[in-house]
């Protein structure tokens, strides 16, 4: 589709000239909706900017939309400039993504309250030129996310390409071949303390690294990342900070899951930070954008390193349990991590699950019955918490945590 052919007839075209008419009101309403919701106040680009940006490209949407064009490049010229300065603003794509289908549902909206006002056939009229109105929107948005992967890479030239290099070699492990450039180009201290960290690049966050890296910097945390095996892997160092301070930081802006190593004490170490802060990201929950360091979910990372064992732990230590119907098998399972984070206090455990504690009690003996393993023996607990995670770390056996 081209923006010359966007529009059905003449009646989609008054419709749209009479949105027109309240263009700034419409960039207002899409400034507000995106303010301190989408777009960061403290971030990159400032509010004027973002109106700017809104007003010209609802205006020359419109614009398409009222059969108005010159030439295609005349109007999507708003949406190139858009995608260029958000770049070399280092504004995350996803927020122009975001402000771009709003800005679309904005104009729908509009269009939708005018029709209504009439007769009750242009509702229906609007509804046939959906496509249209929507192509109009996906047109600009496209050639707006061209123009930024387009500038972003321009920017990432040179010197940044090198840094990529030189974080490819000290991954792969090649340290002595660039250790003196990395330590410069990470600016690493005398003692090379640094962190690994490794956050997903899972749709529609891709390009997530930049809004992490102006995270960190602004608390005055140098960052260096690239994108690795289907992953931002980012070089942090840690000369005042600590991986659980980094951590705090990276929750705000994540995306996606965010693993983080421990602290590293030289260049040689980066491949084994990798491999951690790897496994750290993958004990987080699937589609939940969070941050973690590697000590803060060990007895997961464990399992999670010998598969084989996980599943030889849960087979052992729950066995009959897990043959039990769904119902029967969660309700007992919630019981032993209630029970074992209450202390071994049946009032705490039956407070946590909104039972009786005789309830609980019953629910024990019948784990003891099941399993041979007895709940009330501390010497338990530890196997019975790790056969948990590993059991909760298995699709389709997850039980609700009390």
């Amino acid at each position: 589709m081209t923006v010359q052919n966007a529009t059905p007839g003449g009646w989609l075209h008054q419709l749209a000239g009479r949105s027109l008419d309240a263009l700034p009101s419409l960039a207002d309403h899409l400034v507000e909706q995106m303010w301190d919701d989408v777009y960061d106040p403290s971030g990159p680009v400032p509010k004027d900017d973002l109106w700017r940006s809104c007003h010209d490209n609802l205006g020359n949407m419109l614009e398409a939309l009222r059969g108005r064009v010159p030439t295609p490049h005349t109007l999507l010229q708003t949406a190139r400039a858009t995608g260029a300065r958000r770049a070399q603003q280092h504004c995350p794509l996803e927020w122009v993504l975001q402000a771009w289908h709003s800005g679309g549902e904005i104009i729908w909206n509009d269009l939708a309250q005018r029709a209504g006002a009439g007769e009750g056939a242009e509702l229906h009229q609007l509804v046939r030129c959906t496509s249209d109105i929507w192509g109009v929107t996906d047109r600009f948005s496209i050639e707006m996310a061209a123009t930024y992967q387009r500038v972003e890479h321009r920017l990432l030239g040179g010197t940044d390409r090198h840094l990529a290099e030189i974080i490819d070699a000290l991954l792969h492990g090649r340290v002595a071949q660039v250790e003196t450039e990395a330590v410069r180009a990470l600016r690493l201290g005398a003692d090379q303390r640094f962190l690994v960290a490794v956050a997903e690049d899972a749709p529609p966050y891709h390009g997530a690294a930049t809004a992490l890296a102006q995270a960190l910097h602004s608390h005055d945390i140098h960052s260096a990342w690239r994108l690795h095996a289907g992953t931002h892997v980012g070089v942090i160092p840690t000369t005042d900070t600590t991986p659980d301070n980094v951590a705090a930081i990276l929750r705000l802006p994540a995306a996606a899951r965010i693993g983080l190593s421990p602290m590293l004490q030289g260049l040689p170490e980066t491949p084994s930070g990798y491999r951690m802060a790897a496994l750290a990201m993958a004990t987080l929950p699937a589609h939940r954008p969070a941050a973690t360091t590697l000590d803060r979910c060990l007895p997961d990372a464990l399992l999670l390193a010998s598969p084989d064992l996980a599943r030889r732990l849960v087979a052992t230590t729950f066995g009959p349990l897990l043959q039990l119907p769904a119902h029967e098998r969660d309700e007992l399972l919630r019981t032993v991590q209630a029970w074992v984070h209450g202390l071994g206090s049946p009032f705490r455990a039956a407070k946590t699950l909104y039972c009786h504690r005789n309830t609980v009690l019953n629910r024990l003996n019948r784990v003891r019955t099941l399993t041979g393993l007895d709940p009330h023996d501390v010497g338990v607990w530890p196997q019975l918490m790790l056969a948990m995670s590993a059991l909760q770390q298995e699709s389709g056996t997850r039980p609700e945590s009390p």
